[in-house]
């Protein structure tokens, strides 16, 4: 069965792959919602300009969270709106739509985001496991008897998983991602300095700080609010703080994707030492966290070329040859049809 449109719909952003090209739409997945309004305001990169800045009833959505389905309502506008985009839209066509999932997401999260999928115009969808989805777009062969062991950080989720002729001989994760260190980011500031920052300065602290190895040894200045006073104030932030920040986050990983090692039959995880690790997603662009990996386990470990756009090459991958990956497609697939 050929699929037109492949979706991989993360935490915080979206990308969308169709006739099987490697060119993907890359947008935020974020919804500027109004109350009372059956469609959003806004989707995309013009709604992420206003997280944290919208007023007059408007909030920012996402419509998944922890790498599974937040809201099932906001899942079928942000369809609509990416298939409103596509070129299948624009010829008159509903198309057919594979669409990247958390592994570990429940059935009924599965069920609602197909049904939210179809519902949003589609013919038929089907889901796709996303650590398969960013291993194929990493350039390795899942089909192949050789151990391939891929680690997806992303914003919301962090799966470990090791593939072997297109099943799964291990696998672990964390119901969270590098948001984590945001948060821990936002918290120490308030009290311990009692300061208080929103969530785009913490992730703009992050990526100029955070590393998952040596300390950063320069500090910012970033605006927020005083608690004490009540008024808005500059605040220096210590490379320490960062550091600590991260360090629970990068430590954990490391703990899972070893129990995922830990757990391989002998022989594929007599492989890892010539295949390696391979880190995709966006918090694989931590500094520092593929060669923490590496140290840990004892084996290669390298960041993926284009790690933000794994999954949607993956995807695309398996649009051209669908028949090829039929067993990495999750159970859902028969739920395709239009109720």
């Amino acid at each position: 069965m050929g699929w037109d449109i492949g979706v991989d719909l993360g935490t915080r952003g979206v990308r969308m792959t169709t006739g099987g090209s490697f060119e993907a739409l890359s947008q935020a997945a974020a919804l500027a919602v109004r109350e009372g309004q059956s469609e959003p305001v806004c989707a995309g990169d013009a709604a992420m300009a206003l997280y944290g800045r919208a007023s007059a009833g408007v909030e920012v959505c996402f419509p998944l969270a922890d790498g599974t389905l937040r809201n099932s309502e906001h899942a079928r506008q942000m369809f609509a709106w990416l298939y409103a985009l596509s070129e299948e839209r624009r010829r008159g066509r509903h198309a057919r739509v594979l669409i990247a999932c958390a592994p570990f997401a429940r059935p009924v999260q599965q069920d609602a985001l197909l049904r939210a999928a179809l519902d949003a115009g589609a013919t038929e969808a089907a889901l796709l496991r996303s650590d398969a989805a960013c291993a194929l777009g990493a350039g390795l062969d899942l089909l192949a008897p050789e151990a391939a062991l891929v680690v997806d950080v992303g914003a919301g989720k962090v799966t470990a998983t090791l593939f072997t002729r297109g099943l799964v001989a291990a696998f672990a994760y964390l119901p969270y991602g590098v948001l984590r260190i945001d948060e821990r980011l936002e918290r120490m500031l308030r009290t311990e300095k009692g300061f208080r920052i929103g969530p785009r300065t913490a992730e703009d602290v992050k990526q100029a700080m955070a590393s998952a190895g040596e300390v950063v040894p320069v500090e910012m200045t970033v605006a927020g609010v005083s608690l004490e006073r009540r008024l808005p104030e500059l605040i220096q932030v210590e490379p320490e703080m960062v550091a600590r920040a991260c360090e629970g986050v990068v430590g954990e990983i490391a703990g899972m994707v070893a129990s995922v090692v830990d757990n391989a039959p002998e022989e594929l995880a007599a492989d890892l030492n010539d295949s390696g690790c391979v880190l995709t997603g966006g918090g694989a662009l931590l500094p520092g966290l593929d060669k923490r990996l590496g140290d840990h386990l004892g084996i290669p470990c390298r960041v993926a070329a284009a790690p933000l756009s794994c999954a949607a090459a993956g995807l695309a991958r398996v649009m051209q040859t669908p028949d090829a990956y039929d067993l990495l497609l999750m159970e859902k697939m028969a739920r395709a049809a239009r109720h």
